[in-house]
Parts: structure tokens; sequence; C-alpha cells
């Protein structure tokens, strides 16, 4: 009987058909079978298995960089991939500047100030060179046709901006709340409710005097928190006069900077730990006192037998 052996011509059609069925992992093992049959366009074949690969690993700079290679040997200037028509130039560039966002969001967060420049920078790449053209990955692997240049940008932008912010609030929390204010708006551009960011830049620009030590404080959450406490009207008038106010508006909380506030809670925990240790003894002397006791009745009822 005859064997029948498949030419990288067919191969190469079935895997487009596998494209078609978005069943990529077959389709891509087809490419690289076709390539190995000798296909006519073995450079295309290879492209769209690497194209396939990026699909699979969207985070993966390897797979990028090998997909732009690919590309960039092609001879043409246009392919169609399932039912997407694409420029090569154009995914390309957004190859290109996929790389650049990874790269940029693979930063530490402790050096915050480069991390979100970086990330505002490649921003401005999507805007002026893909701009209101959909983003091809994701119309190829998400079915995604909203996203956009422009829309990446705003997305890189907040991301950009909310990282300075959290990181510059332990030094200036005045400038973190302008940060975090220009992340919410770039939040709400995205038709997002920008609500977290809108919180930290209310809490950043918060200013308050401590109750204990009288000592002025700026954010909420990070230099002074609000601890609930019963607050009679006698004291809350003391503080009516103050544009800084070591009290609530509400008059249910007080106002403590974070260095009174640490310093309360570690006292706190010492004494804790001191009452928890001295329980533990007791218990443990109590444990003694009572196994002395049972071994002394046991003993007893043994000598009357």
């Amino acid at each position: 009987m005859a064997l029948f052996f498949k030419g990288g011509e067919q191969l190469f059609n079935e895997a487009l058909d596998a494209v078609g069925r978005k069943d990529y992992n077959a389709a891509r093992k087809k490419f690289i079978e076709a390539n190995e049959k000798g296909y006519s366009n073995g450079p295309l074949a290879l492209a769209y298995a690497s194209l396939i690969d990026v699909g699979n690993s969207r985070r993966s700079i390897g797979a990028y960089q090998a997909l732009i290679g690919k590309l960039s040997g092609l001879r043409e200037s246009e392919i169609k991939f399932g039912l997407t028509n694409i420029i090569v130039a154009d995914l390309i560039t957004e190859c290109e500047l996929d790389v650049k966002e990874i790269q940029a969001a693979n930063m530490s967060d402790k050096d915050y100030q480069e991390k979100g420049q970086q990330l505002i920078s490649v921003a401005g790449e999507y805007m002026a060179r893909i701009g209101e053209k959909t983003l091809i990955l994701d119309e190829i692997f998400k079915g995604n046709t909203v996203a956009t240049g422009n829309r990446e940008a705003l997305i890189l932008q907040a991301e950009g901006y909310a990282i300075i912010g959290k990181g510059l609030v332990a030094s200036d929390p005045k400038g973190a709340a302008e940060y975090m204010q220009m992340a919410y708006s770039f939040r709400r551009q995205l038709g997002d409710s920008g609500e977290e960011e809108l919180r930290l830049s209310q809490n950043y620009a918060r200013s308050a005097k401590c109750w204990i030590c009288g000592r002025p404080a700026h954010g909420q959450g990070i230099h002074f928190q609000a601890v609930s406490a019963d607050i009679e009207p006698v004291f809350s008038k003391m503080s009516d006069g103050d544009i800084v106010k070591p009290l609530s508006d509400d008059a249910c909380s007080i106002y403590i900077c974070v260095p009174c506030y640490t310093a309360i809670s570690n006292r706190s925990d010492e004494i804790a730990r001191e009452y928890y240790e001295s329980a533990m003894r007791e218990m443990r002397a109590m444990e003694v006192r009572l196994m002395a006791e049972i071994n002394s009745v046991r003993f007893s009822a043994s000598m009357r037998r």
C-alpha cells in the first residue's frame, strides 16, 4: 500500500484552516511542518508560527523579538491572519512598543520615578505611532476591536502617574496627591470610575494636627491615622479656629501622627505580650500543682488497696 505524505503547500493550507477555527496550537505545528516540508514561502509560515507564540505568551519579550525578526524578513508588506488584514510595518511597530511596555512594567516599584516616566514615555509613542488604529494583537487573540493606540496610551499614563504618586507619598504627600489626581483624570477618560485613584488623591492631600503631640502631618493613612474616639463638645470646640484640626469634621475620630500611633501601638503590644506571658506562667504553675495533687490522690488510693 502506498503511503501518502503531505507536502508543504497542503500543510500550510491546513494551518490556515486551523487559524480560522482558532485552533492556534494545531496551526502553529502545521506552519512549522509546512516550512520543514519545503513550503514555497517558508518565512511566512515561520512568521505565523511566531505570531501564535506571541498570542500564547503576551508578556514574553523573547517571543516579541522573535516575531519582529520574522516579520522583518518577509517580502510581503501586507498579510492576512484569519479574518484580520495586517500591515506588516504596523505589527512590527506594535511589537516594539509592547516590548518597551513590558520592560517598563517589569521595573521595580522602588524606582518609581523612572518606572512611571518610562510608562508615560511609552504612552506617548503609542499615541504618535499607532494613534486611533486598532491594536492588531488584541483584535486577533481577544477579538477586541476597541483597543487602540490612544486607549493604550491612556492606560499607561494612568498607571505611570499612579506609580509615581504611590512612591512619592512617603516624602511629598502633596506632590503625590497631584500625581494621583492626574491618574484619576486618565482613568475617567477611559470610562473607568477612577475611584481608587481619587480616594488616594484625597487622602494624600489631607492635612491634620496630631492630637497627642500637636505636630502637623500630611497624607491620611500614610503619615497620620484617624482613630475613633469619644469626643465631648468641650474638646471639639477647642479646635474651632484651627485651619488644620486634630479631629474629624464629625468629631468621631482624632488624628494621630504615625510616630505617635506606632509608639502607642508598640507599647500596647508589649503590655499585651507581658500579660500573655504572665498568664501562661500562672497556667503552667497551676498545671504543675494539679498534677501534683492528682499524683497524690493516686498514691493514696494505691496505699488503701
